[in-house]
């Protein structure tokens, strides 16, 4: 009994790291966007996304890189604000992005237009709703949540199942 309580001892030693991987069913959105692709504009669509978030830091002194309910309620936070929605480029330079006073939103992609009631519509600071993009932005709304938690993040969306994009914070 002892030598176990030893060997559990020393797989929690500082200086141990572990990654630790959240990626299920329920931990998705879905919403529609086009994408700006080159100098065409994708038809307005949607997807079921899938969202897989991953930590990667060293095992603290009661056997976890970070609490597996925190890490899943910081990412369905954020998930939250998507789904169900028109996501749409704010940093985009080929769209333009008005507010009506009406309570509406108007997009502009040439002489394209398109009208959606404001809330509907989920306004991203991007320059595109890639997967890249969206991946990217949900990385960094992920550790504003988690604040100082050491460790890294990796954060892949898929827009469809095996076609989608993953990004990692700077080691």
């Amino acid at each position: 009994m002892l030598r176990l309580a030893a060997m559990a001892e020393q797989r929690s030693a500082p200086g141990r790291e572990a990654r630790i991987h959240v990626a299920r069913d329920t931990l998705g959105f879905s919403a529609a966007h086009f994408g700006i692709i080159g100098s065409r504009r994708e038809t307005l669509h949607g997807h079921n996304y899938r969202v897989a978030l991953s930590a990667s830091g060293p095992i603290g002194g009661d056997g976890t890189v970070l609490d597996f309910a925190a890490l899943k309620r910081a990412l369905r936070d954020e998930l939250a604000e998507l789904d169900h929605r028109m996501l749409v480029p704010t940093a985009c330079p080929e769209v333009r992005v008005e507010r009506q006073p009406d309570g509406h939103v108007a997009l502009a992609y040439g002489d394209q237009r398109f009208l959606f009631p404001a809330g509907d519509v989920r306004l991203l600071p991007l320059r595109n709703t890639t997967c890249e993009c969206l991946a990217q932005w949900l990385l960094e709304r992920v550790r504003t949540r988690l604040g100082s938690a050491a460790v890294r993040l990796e954060l892949g969306v898929e827009e469809t199942p095996g076609q989608g994009a993953t990004v990692s914070e700077e080691a």
